[in-house]
């Protein structure tokens, strides 16, 4: 419009106008949450495939609220960085965990197979008794406990499979003999592994080990 003078007249803008829109930023508030929660169950061990999946997640939201300009810019941003700190962490703690259940395993195997081998190997079991008079021998065999009287120096060769016990002993038969002594050892696979000896009136001496 013009005046009667003839000078344009200036519109006033009009109050109360219809802004245009924000941008929402409900997408980078989903990525956030879902980082953060891909985060904390990235620690745990066999469950941390979800920080995976939610991850996964908060990735491709974060990645459309920044490349669409949504709002919550910082917010994404952050959720960002969380799924991809939260997938690193599951992947290293998963390859710990996997290397520890690998190393458990082949520890229980080879213990499986030396109990496996010492169960069904071969024992030599030697015992040996000495006395000075009549004595009375006890001694062990896969059989059971077997008795033997002897005047004089005795042993006694046993086989024997696995894991066993071996056990000898030996008394004087005579109790008026003060000077009575007695001795008892035990050898298996060469090697002696018990030894003991008694004297004086019914003297006692008793040996006991395990094969295996």
């Amino acid at each position: 419009m013009s005046s009667s003078s003839g000078a344009p007249i200036q519109e006033q803008p009009l109050y109360g106008a219809p802004q245009p829109p924000r941008p929402s930023a409900a997408l980078a508030i989903v990525a956030l949450v879902l980082g953060a929660i891909a985060f904390l169950f990235s620690f745990i061990p066999v469950v941390n495939f979800i920080a995976f999946v939610l991850g996964l997640a908060a990735f491709i939201c974060a990645l459309i609220a920044l490349i669409r300009k949504l709002g919550g810019k910082v917010m994404a941003i952050i959720g960002l960085v969380l799924a991809v700190i939260a997938f690193v962490i599951a992947v290293i703690v998963n390859v710990v965990v996997a290397a520890a259940v690998s190393s458990a395993s082949t520890e229980i195997s080879k213990s499986l197979a030396t109990y496996s081998a010492k169960a069904s190997a071969q024992h030599s079991i030697q015992y040996k008794v000495t006395t000075s008079g009549a004595a009375t021998v006890h001694y062990w065999t896969p059989d059971g406990t077997s008795q033997t009287d002897v005047t004089a120096n005795w042993s006694k060769d046993v086989a024997s499979t696995g894991f066993t016990s071996a056990l000898v002993s030996v008394t004087s038969s005579d109790f008026q003999d003060k000077s009575a002594s007695v001795s008892c050892e035990i050898i298996v696979d060469g090697k002696s592994v018990a030894k003991n000896t008694g004297s004086g009136a019914l003297a006692t001496a008793s040996c006991n080990a395990t094969a295996g």
